[in-house]
């Protein structure tokens, strides 16, 4: 039964006098930008409030289910959504949007973005137009963002991701070539965007990482999931950056023509002369 039809019946049963049948999302990618915005602030401000007991986890728990499908049903007509908001408890809802909950895998992002009459453009699905340098810089700021929760590394994060319209004609990117000193400049007019918007391009950002890892098991291997696991043990973060100077064994000359390469490319090298060494070792 596929996830629409689950969501009509349990509105019918509960209701036992109507049938509605609501247009739902299954999948962060088919989220509006909208609706993306809205849920990664949702997410965002649930994570900020401070749950000291189990109620308080219940009652922040319970509102969010609600907002959620609030979001997911958003597009809908009006009438059926409010059926389906007075005949449910908000905790029903949990079921139809799981996919919420779980690991974020949005890796589309908002096309575009407009502030004070200048449009900025958006990296490609999955980052597959994304250079080494701007991977490393692009990966360093949304580290310290989710690190710190200081605004300045996310309006960074931003405004390395979103640059205005190249005037050299590229199928592959239509946005002006990564240049990081160029982007503390860019922070500052980022720093205007609504948070809602950043959120949006930090969750999105996620989702893309995310990807990138699961593709490439070798250099990015899971984390150690166990909480108690003492501190020596468990996997710290490593900056892509120094991924790329042990690539090139630290050796400056290669910087350039490292930093230019597309990320998927280097990536896909870099695993095979890993396979390459772990091969040899096994002779």
């Amino acid at each position: 039964m596929s996830f629409f039809h689950r969501f009509t019946v349990a509105i019918f049963e509960q209701t036992k006098a109507m049938n509605i049948k609501l247009d739902l999302p299954t999948t962060w990618n088919e989220l509006s930008p909208v609706q993306l915005s809205n849920i990664a602030y949702q997410l965002y401000c649930y994570q900020q409030i401070v749950k000291d007991d189990a109620q308080a986890e219940m009652e922040s728990a319970a509102k969010l289910y609600l907002q959620i499908a609030k979001e997911l049903m958003r597009g809908n007509p009006w009438r059926s959504v409010k059926v389906a908001l007075k005949q449910m408890r908000p905790k029903a809802f949990q079921p139809f949007s799981k996919f919420i909950y779980g690991r974020v895998e949005r890796t589309k992002f908002i096309d575009k973005i407009k502030i004070k009459g200048v449009t900025y453009y958006s990296p490609a699905q999955r980052l597959r137009n994304i250079t080494v340098a701007e991977f490393a810089y692009v990966d360093a700021a949304w580290y310290n963002w989710r690190l710190t929760g200081k605004q300045i590394w996310l309006n960074v994060l931003c405004a390395a991701l979103y640059r205005e319209e190249t005037k050299d004609f590229n199928e592959l990117d239509n946005r002006r070539p990564f240049v990081k000193q160029a982007v503390d400049s860019r922070a500052d007019i980022f720093s205007t965007l609504p948070l809602k918007t950043q959120l949006a391009v930090d969750f999105t950002y996620e989702g893309c990482r995310n990807h990138i890892a699961d593709v490439n098991p070798v250099i990015f291997p899971k984390p150690v999931e166990d909480d108690n696991a003492p501190p020596h043990k468990k996997r710290k973060y490593v900056s892509f950056g120094k991924i790329i100077v042990d690539k090139i064994h630290g050796d400056p000359s290669k910087f350039n023509e490292t930093n230019n390469v597309l990320v998927y490319d280097f990536l896909n090298i870099l695993t095979s002369e890993i396979n390459r060494i772990k091969k040899e070792q096994l002779k």
